[in-house]
């Protein structure tokens, strides 16, 4: 009986600490997200539960954070051009 008790109390703990583990990872994975640019909380919940799917997803996301940045306007340099090269 007391293998038992004692079993349980191990399996809890070791359960407790992959959740724990899961949790940063995933925590990790949404800041990722964030980075590239999508701050939507669904990547959390789906790498702290589905992490087989989820990582890959966060990993596969395009990077938004690029294209939502305004372009620099474009500068003509005279010297440059055609038409002023020479003069």
């Amino acid at each position: 009986m007391e293998f038992v008790i004692v079993g349980l109390l191990v399996l809890t703990n070791i359960i407790a600490i992959i959740i724990a583990i899961d949790w940063f990872a995933a925590k990790a994975m949404y800041e990722i997200a964030v980075m590239k640019g999508h701050p939507e909380k669904k990547y959390f919940w789906w790498c702290f539960w589905m992490a087989m799917f989820g990582y890959p997803m966060v990993i596969a996301l395009p990077d938004d954070a690029a294209h939502r940045r305004k372009a620099a306007p474009a500068r003509t340099n005279f010297l440059n051009c055609k038409e002023g090269k020479g003069k």
